[in-house]
C-alpha cells in the first residue's frame, strides 16, 4: 500500500510517495483546475445546447472553453494578486490580449459579412486581431527588457 503525504510550502505542494518526490506549483494546481472547469463547461455546453451547430450556444460555448483553458488561471491570480512564476502586470496585459481577440473573433462570426463604406466588417477585424498580437509582443519585449536591465 503506498501512503501519500502532502506538504504546502511557499507557493509549492510537495507530494511525496515513498520513492517518487513530485513538486507542483501554485500556478500549475490553478492552470489544472481552469482546463478542469473548461473541459466541464464545454461538456455541459455540448449536452444541453439546443438548436442548430452553428447558434449562439456553441459559439458562447466556443469562447468561454478557450477563456478559460486560455486565460482563466491568469485571470484568477491576477485578480488575487499572485504573480508567481509571471508578473502579475503581464497577466492583465495577456488577458487584455484574449479580451480583445475573442471581441474581435465574436465580431467577425456575426458580423463579418457586413461592410463599413467598402471594406468588409471580416477585414477589419482581421486587421485588430493583427495589431493586437503585433502590439502585445512589443509591450512583452519591453516589459522583459526593463525588468532585464533593473537587476
Amino acid at each position: 500500500m503506498i501512503h501519500r503525504t502532502v506538504q504546502e510550502s511557499e507557493q509549492k505542494i510537495y507530494v511525496r510517495y515513498p520513492s517518487i518526490e513530485v513538486m507542483v506549483s501554485r500556478d500549475t494546481t490553478i492552470h489544472i483546475a481552469a482546463v478542469v472547469l473548461g473541459i466541464v463547461a464545454l461538456f455541459l455546453i455540448d449536452r444541453y445546447t439546443i438548436g442548430p451547430e452553428t447558434g449562439t450556444t456553441p459559439v458562447a460555448g466556443f469562447f468561454l472553453f478557450y477563456g478559460l483553458v486560455l486565460g482563466g488561471a491568469h485571470f484568477y491570480l491576477a485578480v488575487r494578486g499572485e504573480d508567481g512564476m509571471i508578473p502579475i502586470e503581464a497577466r492583465w496585459r495577456y488577458i487584455a490580449m484574449l479580451t480583445v481577440l475573442f471581441g474581435t473573433g465574436a465580431v467577425i462570426f456575426y458580423g463579418g459579412d457586413r461592410t463599413i463604406v467598402t471594406i468588409s466588417l471580416g477585414t477589419i477585424g482581421l486587421v485588430v486581431i493583427l495589431l493586437t498580437v503585433v502590439v502585445y509582443v512589443l509591450a512583452e519585449s519591453i516589459a522583459g527588457y526593463r525588468s532585464s536591465r533593473s537587476e
